[in-house]
């Protein structure tokens, strides 16, 4: 009687075994999920970058030229993915920038005179390429103060 509940206990049941195939299933499922997402992220970040850095040169151009520079809703190249026949899949944004009287809000198309401290905002729109995450409209936007 001994020896035969000895060789019952050797080796899996069927349901054992049936968990573990449903938990390693399960974690390879949770594993594919969170690399999809970490890809998603990743694209999405380097669009921000990008923008960020457009968004920054505008600000930059705008403090050394003095206002010759600003142009509305110019369109920028935020992502070229390097297929020059296909346009279509390059993320396109919309650089703005605007000057402004900080005191009143009035928008300045040229230097004020006497010279005061004015508001230069630009900011980056554009349409997320990625498919995980549709069609969303993203924006990207900096700041700084400056006397012309």
């Amino acid at each position: 009687m001994e020896k035969m509940k000895r060789n019952q206990n050797k080796g899996f049941t069927l349901i054992e075994s049936l968990i573990a195939a449903v938990i390693a299933t399960l974690s390879i499922i949770s594993i594919l999920f969170l690399l999809g997402f970490l890809r998603t992220h990743n694209e999405l970040e380097q669009e921000r970058n990008r923008a960020f850095q457009i968004v920054t040169q505008a600000l930059d151009l705008e403090a050394y030229k003095l206002f010759s520079y600003t142009e509305s809703r110019s369109v920028q190249t935020i992502w070229d993915k390097g297929t020059p026949t296909d346009a279509s899949d390059d993320t396109i944004g919309y650089l703005e920038v605007i000057v402004r009287d900080p005191k009143t809000g009035a928008i300045l198309t040229s230097p004020p005179a006497p010279a005061v401290l004015v508001e230069i905002e630009a900011t980056m729109s554009w349409i997320h390429r990625g498919p995980r995450l549709g069609r969303r409209e993203m924006r990207e936007t900096a700041m700084t103060y400056k006397v012309p």
